[in-house]
């Protein structure tokens, strides 16, 4: 255990896509337009609920040495991951989504036999910013809140659930007005009682259906 780890690790990274999220949601209606532009088929006009589901793979980085609010040495785990999100579109730029996410259970290896197990779950709320780069495709930045839950079998306190900023990139191709395919990555981090620091990062692709 690193208890340095616990706020230089995780959120400048988070910091920075919050930054860029703000900056995105300036010209996102401005660069929609300019790509849509008069008479085109822009599918991602039309406003109204969708789901996604998606599954993908997880790399966790925990018991990060730092100092100076710099990375000097971490350790990872991978899982595969899975994603549920319920959202509604507002208009061409903006939305609302809630989404649970399972970044999966992860083997790591701390020098104890057998091996110990890491796992992150986020139950959360994003706003969704949207920039058209054509008239099917799209891309997206999410930005939000999520109850995250930490397990580490090596973790003496238990399981702990802490709120955490949530962010995330999209890539969406729609096929139709209902049907679209989204490449994704999210990020968030959770907090051991005893353990420290871990942030999880997710890339999945999945099926998006719109009503």
């Amino acid at each position: 255990m690193f208890p340095s780890s616990s706020s230089e690790c995780a959120w400048p990274r988070l910091r920075r896509l919050a930054v860029l999220a703000a900056a995105l949601a300036g010209f996102a209606g401005t660069a929609a337009a300019q790509a849509a532009g008069p008479g085109l088929p822009w599918y991602t006009e039309r406003p109204g609920p969708y789901v996604l589901l998606a599954a993908g793979g997880t790399q966790y980085e925990f018991d990060c040495r730092s100092s100076y609010y710099y990375y000097d040495d971490c350790a990872y785990g991978r899982s595969g991951a899975g994603k549920v999100g319920l959202g509604f579109r507002f208009g061409p730029n903006f939305g609302v989504e809630g989404t649970w996410i399972d970044f999966g259970r992860a083997r790591i290896d701390n020098g104890r036999t057998p091996r110990d197990s890491l796992r992150m779950q986020s139950l959360g709320v994003n706003a969704v910013f949207s920039l058209a780069f054509s008239p099917g495709t799209e891309g997206l930045l999410r930005v939000g809140l999520a109850d995250v839950r930490h397990s580490r079998s090596d973790d003496a306190g238990g399981a702990q659930r802490v709120f955490n900023v949530t962010a995330g990139l999209g890539l969406v191709l729609h096929l139709s007005q209902q049907v679209a395919l989204e490449v994704g990555w999210d990020a968030t981090s959770g907090e051991g009682r005893d353990t420290g620091t871990t942030v999880g990062s997710m890339i999945s692709a999945g099926l998006r259906l719109a009503f």
